[in-house]
């Protein structure tokens, strides 16, 4: 071995162990890591890179998939291509088995930190429990994790959902009834923000006389939406989950009602070109949503952990909002309804070029 590329797998060892030991610490915990910080830092990526390997539950998604794009041009811009080597496993229907199997496939192969967009609130806690072990860091990315032994790049999903929640009971007018639509059920970040939602809503005043789910699909939501309408034609509004800026103005379009204030927030350019188009006949929003670049972020602050840098074990990001007020600064003109928004992170400068060169979606 070249006496520079020792000297940088000694560096990256010791900066695992040190971001290992930070994390028993705040853990609370007493096991020290294995010998040389174990598996992950001293047996893959010959070239000295540190190896960090990102979990991904549920692909196809517009959503995760600008995420997974802004992760790979961060991973490839100057000033991160040589210190990463990303390992991206996909599993499906966001299964916690799955995931948990996939994680400890990633550890086994010697990664030196793991990321991953969370399938469940627990499901992956013997993967988490084997790496913390080896002392391989685990960071849950895109979503939030319950374990001590994780740290968390998130958006902050539950303020995600109460910012549209208020914004719709100040943009009701006397006719408080409304329909809402969650996302998807059984994923951690729509169980844990609804509630949350219902009781600002009910607090606020507002009556949900009509419920159903978007899936985070706006063609599920037109077609819910539509649904509702033909029993309740006369809501005085609408809240969706994540998802609906498009596919609900659309459902009261075909239905030929007036508008009512919306909340979505897929962060689809279709829902910003939506109420750019509609706001001249009445229509209102607020598309509440997280920029998929989390992911990007979440391979910063994995680089700094593994550069031997203290980070927030906790780390939550307010989501993006578009109104009718400032659409017309998103709406892409030449690119599709669903091509997915927020390809960037504030304090990365990403560009759209860049990202593109890795995006797999429409």
């Amino acid at each position: 071995m070249q006496g520079t590329q020792h000297t940088r797998r000694l560096v990256k060892a010791s900066a695992v162990l040190a971001g290992a030991s930070a994390l028993a610490l705040l853990a609370g915990c007493t096991s020290a890591p294995a010998e040389n910080g174990g598996a992950g830092s001293t047996d893959a990526g010959g070239d000295g890179k540190f190896v960090i390997g990102f979990e991904q539950p549920l692909g196809g998604q517009a959503w995760r998939e600008m995420g997974l794009a802004s992760l790979q041009a961060l991973a490839n811009s100057p000033e991160y291509k040589d210190k990463v080597e990303l390992k991206i496993v996909r599993t499906n229907d966001n299964d916690a088995a799955q995931q948990n199997a996939a994680m400890q496939n990633l550890i086994a192969d010697g990664v030196d930190l793991i990321l991953f967009d969370p399938a469940s609130s627990s499901g992956a806690d013997a993967a988490i429990t084997q790496a913390a072990a080896q002392g391989i860091p685990v960071i849950a990315n895109g979503g939030p994790y319950d374990n001590p032994d994780v740290y968390v790049v998130s958006t902050d999903w539950g303020s995600a959902g109460t910012i549209g929640a208020d914004w719709l009971l100040k943009s009701l007018g006397t006719d408080k009834n409304i329909a809402v639509l969650e996302g998807l059920a059984g994923v951690p970040l729509n169980e844990g923000t609804m509630p949350g939602v219902i009781e600002t809503l009910e607090g606020g005043g507002a009556t949900v006389v009509a419920q159903d789910t978007n899936g985070w699909n706006e063609a599920t939501a037109q077609e819910a939406m539509s649904t509702i309408l033909r029993s309740n034609p006369d809501v005085g509004g609408v809240y969706s989950f994540l998802t609906g800026g498009q596919g609900i103005p659309e459902a009261f379009k075909a239905a030929g009602l007036p508008f009512v204030p919306v909340v979505g927030g897929s962060g689809y350019n279709g829902e910003a070109c939506t109420l750019e188009k509609y706001a001249p006949e009445g229509l209102t929003g607020d598309m509440v949503f997280g920029q998929p670049a989390i992911y990007a972020k979440g391979l910063e602050q994995a680089v700094a952990l593994l550069e031997g840098e203290k980070i927030e074990q906790e780390q939550y990001f307010p989501p993006l909002e578009i109104t009718e007020e400032n659409a017309g600064d998103y709406c892409l003109d030449d690119k599709p309804a669903n091509f997915q928004l927020g390809y960037d992170f504030p304090g990365l400068d990403l560009t759209l070029d860049q990202v593109m060169e890795y995006y797999s979606g429409s």
